[in-house]
């Protein structure tokens, strides 16, 4: 195995033969002879900052206007607090990078010489993240809702000593066709409309999401449902060793169908992707759909095949959506890759 260096981080040591004084002997060639790495330990150390001030020596003598100049300071990091730029990035990479948490910090911390506590340690976090991060959040989500296209999602996860159950993590990003592409998460206890509602606000484009009630609260977006979900529905009420003339076999290859176009056009332009939908892709849909109204009759509503045919039909409107622009995506894939 070969290790890869930059070249600024490469030392040199060269081994002379020592001065002989009865055989001398002139030089024939210098070569290597091996590498190896070093590693450098953590080092703490305090940077002092020294202002100078300075006025007219002159002026002060004839007591006219005896201004004080005093020379620019960088401004700190965080004030008030012995904390550089350095330390704090490092901390927040150790947290959030490496998982390593506060208490852990802080014994390693006092291992190479800082007395430093996880008070203090997440005291920074939150700061920094109040003074410098908080604002470059803003200014993306300014960004974001003025995206046409846009992907919305949620999932929960417990939060240890809390009082509610359950807590949300929620992901909006932009498209898959946005050449810069923007992902924020935003953390709320709960998965009401309110939350979409005050995150996205009167945003007017298409929205990438499922059938969660929360996001029909959304005034002015045009929902776009997630195919998915529905071929997920289908799959599960296929029973063990059916044969083709199962019908939630017969929905899962409709489904299965309109992914397999998907995939085929998925190199074409927006505009090419578009027309070969209003093609191809929606009479298949519409097909699929006529066929469910048939299939609703004979199936029971409480069953796996009754609820996905239910669920198909309840949203086909919002399923449609797809067709209306050549930017939208069938299925929103592209979430998958920020849980």
């Amino acid at each position: 195995m070969t290790e890869s260096v930059p070249d600024a981080a490469v030392q040199t040591i060269t081994y002379k033969r020592q001065a002989h004084q009865k055989k001398q002997a002139d030089l024939l060639a210098a070569y290597p002879v091996r590498k190896e790495l070093l590693f450098i330990l953590a080092q703490i150390k305090r940077l002092d900052h020294i202002q100078h001030a300075y006025k007219c020596l002159y002026c002060s003598s004839k007591k006219l206007n005896d201004k004080i100049i005093k020379a620019v300071v960088p401004k700190a990091p965080l004030n008030h607090r012995l904390s550089s730029a350095s330390i704090i990035a490092h901390t927040l990479y150790q947290k959030y990078k490496m998982e390593v948490p506060d208490y852990r910090q802080e014994s390693y911390w006092r291992k190479i010489g800082l007395n430093i506590s996880r008070q203090h340690l997440n005291n920074w976090g939150l700061k920094s993240t109040e003074y410098y991060f908080k604002p470059m959040y803003d200014r993306l989500k300014t960004k974001l809702l003025t995206q046409p296209v846009l992907h919305a999602d949620e999932t929960y996860y417990k939060v240890l000593e809390s009082k509610t159950a359950k807590t949300y993590y929620w992901v909006f990003l932009s498209g898959r066709h946005d050449k810069h592409g923007i992902t924020l998460y935003h953390h709320n206890p709960h998965r009401s409309g309110q939350v979409a509602l005050d995150f996205l606000g009167a945003y007017a484009g298409f929205l990438h999401c499922d059938m969660w009630q929360a996001y029909q609260r959304l005034p002015e977006a045009t929902l776009v449902g997630c195919w998915a979900h529905v071929r997920r529905r289908f799959f599960e009420a296929v029973p063990q060793n059916a044969s083709d003339k199962s019908i939630a076999k017969q929905g899962w290859k409709y489904c299965t169908q309109m992914f397999r176009l998907e995939k085929e056009w998925e190199h074409l332009s927006s505009e090419e992707r578009y027309q070969t939908r209003q093609e191809q892709l929606k009479p298949l849909m519409e097909d699929f759909f006529n066929w469910c109204r048939r299939q609703e009759i004979s199936v029971l509503p409480g069953s796996k095949l009754g609820r996905a045919i239910n669920y198909a039909l309840k949203h086909q409107e919002t399923f449609e959506h797809v067709l209306l622009d050549g930017h939208l995506e069938l299925w929103p894939n592209v979430l998958s890759s920020h849980w």
